[in-house]
């Protein structure tokens, strides 16, 4: 069992050394709460629009090092599989250390059909919102 998910990754403070946004290469000083909030006017700009600008809006707002993908991959967190719960690697001949995706990321994950979008996430790394591509 598999799906492929992309998503908009809102980062928060946790205990322990600083959280850095990949992408920006700053600091992480927001709550759980800032971070849900923020999300859910990503939430509210994308259905406006009906999802059309996942994409842009992966490369713009995440905090996932997939943000920097281009075009379609945008966001892409690649194949997820239920039991193992890291990608799936498609090319053998390329292995790449995935970091571990969440649980409560993976159960989303497969409550999902193609196309959806699931209602915010929260894990230990932030607030994800889920779109699922395949």
């Amino acid at each position: 069992d598999q799906v492929r998910l992309r998503q908009v990754l809102i980062r928060i403070m946790a205990p322990g050394p600083p959280v850095i946004d990949p992408i920006r290469r700053k600091q992480v000083k927001r709550s759980q709460e800032e971070a849900e909030s923020m999300m859910l006017e990503v939430l509210q700009n994308l259905e406006a629009d009906g999802f059309a600008s996942f994409q842009k809006v992966c490369r713009e707002v995440s905090e996932c090092a997939s943000a920097l993908k281009g075009g379609e991959l945008a966001g892409d967190m690649g194949w997820l599989d239920r039991v193992k719960g890291l990608g799936i690697q498609q090319d053998k001949a390329k292995v790449a250390v995935r970091p571990q995706v969440p649980a409560s990321v993976l159960k989303a994950a497969f409550e999902l059909e193609v196309g959806e979008v699931h209602d915010l996430v929260t894990s230990d790394v932030g607030v994800h919102l889920l779109q699922r591509t395949a």
